[in-house]
């Protein structure tokens, strides 16, 4: 193989990787298994405060690490290519946030109605601190709504720790050795995995 074609090789490889809808990422694992997390998590036994005007919902602050598919792939694996959270250890601690005197008097009436994806999302917005201890006077309330949606976990909105830069190394061999070929033949693949894939779902349909 000249010098021209191996050039002409990689050119034609990198291309393939750089605009093809699947690709390879077992190396963000290797980084993301020296990182630590926190985030919360709301469960549908909602706990919900009041002190004063104001009003508290709990939520499980825990550590977390994310965990990527090998395979990311928008067409044939479309709904399995977001990261998972995978708790470290069994340590949970309880914080607090406000929530709107809305939200709260809605979660209290025995017609209301409420889903978590929905009051997790006020939790994410809300002008608040995360606090872990409730003001002086604070009584628990009463949920009586109907509470829809599994329990709902994300993540603090916060800088990854950086990983070392022995892990950093491991993770950019692993790219270059195993997800960029994989990618690759991945790729190569598809045209045949295709009809498969298509009768499969049509099947599932029926």
């Amino acid at each position: 193989m000249t010098v021209r074609h191996f050039i002409r090789s990689i050119l034609l490889s990198t291309s393939v990787i750089l605009s093809s809808c699947a690709y390879m990422q077992t190396h963000k694992n290797i980084e993301e298994g020296y990182r630590q997390r926190s985030g919360y998590q709301l469960t549908p036994e909602l706990e919900l405060y009041q002190a004063g005007g104001r009003y508290y919902l709990a939520a499980d602050k825990q550590a977390y690490r994310k965990d990527y598919p090998a395979i990311y792939d928008s067409i044939f694996l479309k709904g399995k290519n977001e990261p998972t959270l995978i708790m470290i250890g069994q340590d949970s601690t309880k914080v607090y946030r406000s929530i709107s005197s809305g939200t709260a008097q809605v979660l209290q009436m025995e017609n209301g109605y409420a889903d978590l994806t929905v009051l997790s999302d006020e939790l994410k917005s809300s002008s608040g601190e995360w606090m872990t201890s409730l003001p002086a006077n604070s009584r628990r309330c009463k949920t009586r709504a109907e509470i829809t949606g599994t329990t709902t976990t994300w993540l603090n909105e916060e800088t990854p720790q950086p990983v070392p830069a022995g892990i950093k190394a491991l993770s950019i061999i692993d790219q270059v050795v195993i997800d960029w070929p994989g990618t690759i033949l991945y790729n190569t693949a598809i045209p045949i995995m295709a009809p498969f894939v298509f009768f499969h779902e049509f099947l599932n349909e029926e």
